[in-house]
């Protein structure tokens, strides 16, 4: 199948899931210019008259080269010539201020929250990301090397999110993060882009940045030691596999959490001492690391469990019976003879 014909039915996948088949509905690509940006929104920009949906494009400058002007510019006259709006932006002059420690993670997170408050503010029902199959596999591959990840992790990066489910300091879900084509291999959108001009930022290549690493060392690598295995496929699969499984679990473990909270007036939850001594270890390990990572108790920051070392302390914690307090953030636990409150 070639990649238009893929994409269109990934496409197709995705509004049905997220309810808007047969609908009038709105797209906003985040677009940096490079190859997988330019694709999605070249594709996307193919199908829309088919699905009856508008589009624009965002470019954000994080302000960290001197060439994100003319970037800008470069994504501008594109969308100009698709006859597209274009919106331009930018993160504040002092944000890299004082240092620019962990320079990817508050990157990414940065680059969210401007592309979701454009998203509200102009009430787009999706917005559009170009992750391939190769970033999916990277994803999957650095949580299991670097991280030892669990099933959550095992999940890599989903093709739907509501937007509630990605950062939880914004807020309504209603909007959906779209990624129409987690299974199409950076080669074939290389193939797609051949004859179109696009932009290459350098930093892409350097492998201080461990993503890059993994892109330019360990995928070359697997590519040589399995050439008759289709590794990136099978690891793709993986994720799905792994999602839905971890979905099943995630809601078992919010209503899990709802009940324990249903009598509580004060918007906490209450563990009574003998149904924490009715589990087992292992049931409280996942039970914790779900409640961090909830949409229904988790309300400012971002969903992420906390590490194993972390989740081992809070299940120490209120196995315990003596009076004592923790602060796991966001939750503060109170831990009485009677059980363990969590607010």
């Amino acid at each position: 199948m070639d990649i238009k014909s893929k994409f269109k039915e990934n496409f197709e996948k995705i509004i049905k899931e997220t309810g808007f088949s047969g609908k009038n509905f709105s797209i906003l690509v985040a677009c940096s210019g490079g190859a997988d940006s330019l694709a999605l929104l070249y594709l996307l920009d193919e199908i829309k008259k088919d699905f009856g949906f508008t589009l624009a494009a965002a470019y954000v400058n994080h302000r960290l080269r001197p060439e994100a002007a003319d970037e800008a510019i470069f994504v501008d006259k594109i969308c100009q010539q698709l006859e597209i709006t274009c919106f331009s932006l930018e993160f504040e002059t002092n944000f890299w201020d004082p240092d620019k420690k962990n320079i990817e993670e508050r990157a990414r997170l940065k680059r969210y929250e401007l592309l979701f408050d454009l998203v509200k503010a102009n009430k787009f029902n999706m917005l559009a990301t170009a992750h391939h199959l190769d970033d999916q596999v990277e994803t999957v591959l650095m949580r299991i090397f670097d991280r030892g990840t669990g099933l959550k992790g095992l999940s890599g990066i989903k093709s739907i999110n509501p937007s509630c489910d990605f950062l939880s300091n914004i807020q309504n879900g209603d909007f959906f993060i779209i990624r129409p084509m987690l299974n199409i291999a950076k080669k074939e959108i290389s193939d797609f882009m051949q004859e179109r001009q696009f932009l290459s930022d350098a930093s892409n290549y350097c492998e201080k940045y461990r993503r890059n690493y993994y892109r330019h060392k360990i995928l070359p690598a697997l590519d040589a030691l399995l050439p008759e295995i289709p590794y990136k496929e099978n690891i793709a699969r993986l994720a799905e596999n792994a999602a839905r499984e971890s979905g099943i679990v995630r809601e078992l473990m919010d209503d899990f959490w709802r009940n324990l909270a249903a009598e509580n007036a004060e918007n906490t939850i209450f563990i009574p001492r003998n149904t924490i001594k009715s589990k087992s270890y292992d049931f409280w390990l996942t039970a914790f690391s779900y409640l961090f990572s909830s949409t229904v108790f988790v309300t400012s920051g971002v969903h992420r469990s906390p590490s194993t070392k972390t989740l081992h302390d809070i299940v120490d914690f209120i196995i315990k019976t003596d009076p004592a307090t923790a602060n796991y953030n966001p939750f503060v636990l109170e831990r009485t003879k009677d059980g363990v409150k969590i607010r």
